[in-house]
């Protein structure tokens, strides 16, 4: 027994040894498709055109946007399992505007994607006292969506302020698939800088209206660069 005991222990220090935990922000930028969403901001506006003054226009149609990610991992050898959370954010705006009022209707769609990742490193070279090396990563996860809606008309003389009700469900979820694709440069053994590019496949959760049924569908690419703590 006692012989087992010190083997365990031994297997535990070479463990910690040779493991890091890493503490990772990015900074990144994705594209959304958002197809149904670009559905349901046309069906507004071909609602409101026919009663708003010509020049009434969709001014943000659900565009690319700053992601912000933040990664907590173990690494073992080329392994590296943690879990990974990212912040994304788009909207579709109509909007008009002249001297005497304003009217402006407003999506704006926020995700919350918590899930675990698995990185493995492809290998690496040396540079003097910095690390230069490759790596892989697949993460599936949850992503929550909120969605918040307002319109308001503005008319400045008289003066009028008004705004709609919003009608559109708040809070949904659906799953997510992001392979990516990235190289870690290594200046010390707690400090490194990273980038990577990859797709996220997403399965996304459908937001009731009064009417019908839009998905909020935030498949796209992803770009992402930050830096790495790890000890």
């Amino acid at each position: 027994m006692k012989k087992y005991i010190i083997a365990t222990m031994f297997l535990l220090l070479c463990l910690g040894a040779n493991a890091q935990f890493n503490i990772s922000y990015a900074v990144g930028y994705g594209g959304y498709k958002m197809n149904e969403m670009k559905q349901l901001l046309e069906t507004a506006f071909n609602t409101v055109v026919t009663t708003m003054p010509v020049g009434t226009r969709i001014v943000d149609n659900f565009p690319p946007y700053i992601t912000h990610n933040l990664d907590l991992s173990y690494k073992f050898n080329r392994h590296e399992l943690g879990l990974k959370s990212s912040f994304l954010t788009t909207g579709g705006k109509i909007a008009y505007s002249d001297y005497s009022g304003k009217y402006v209707e407003k999506l704006t769609l926020n995700g919350y994607r918590v899930g675990a990742m698995y990185r493995i490193n492809f290998g690496e070279r040396k540079f003097d006292a910095c690390t230069w090396s490759f790596f892989g990563e697949l993460s599936p996860a949850i992503t929550f969506t909120k969605l918040k809606y307002k319109a308001t008309l503005d008319i400045y003389d008289p003066k009028v302020h008004q705004t709609a009700p919003d009608n559109v469900s708040t809070n949904e979820t659906g799953l997510s698939l992001q392979p990516l694709v990235g190289s870690k440069l290594s200046l010390t053994r707690t400090i490194s800088f990273f980038v990577s590019l990859g797709y996220d496949f997403e399965f996304g959760s459908k937001l009731a209206t009064t009417n019908d049924m839009y998905r909020a569908d935030w498949s796209g690419f992803r770009m992402n660069g930050g830096t790495t703590f790890s000890f």
